[in-house]
């Protein structure tokens, strides 16, 4: 399935800040993330910004993939 525009371009806002995206307040109410990051947030304990961004470039490289085997389609 491919992603919507806005959750890749939240995932690239990711990818570009780093991992660095908490500090985002519209950014994490749109992102795909939030059920897995803002619960912990809110426990004073986040997702490392290394893990953020671990997950942001696996989703993107995924789609990139997967959107390079439709058009071979």
């Amino acid at each position: 399935m491919a992603l919507s525009e806005q959750d890749k371009k939240v995932l690239e806002e990711i990818v570009e800040l780093d991992g660095n995206c908490l500090d985002g307040r519209p950014r994490c109410q749109l992102c795909p993330f939030r059920a897995k990051c803002l619960p912990e947030f809110l426990n004073k304990t986040p997702l490392s910004k290394r893990a953020r961004f671990d997950m942001a470039m696996k989703i993107l490289f995924h789609n990139l993939v997967l959107e390079g085997e439709e058009d071979d389609v």
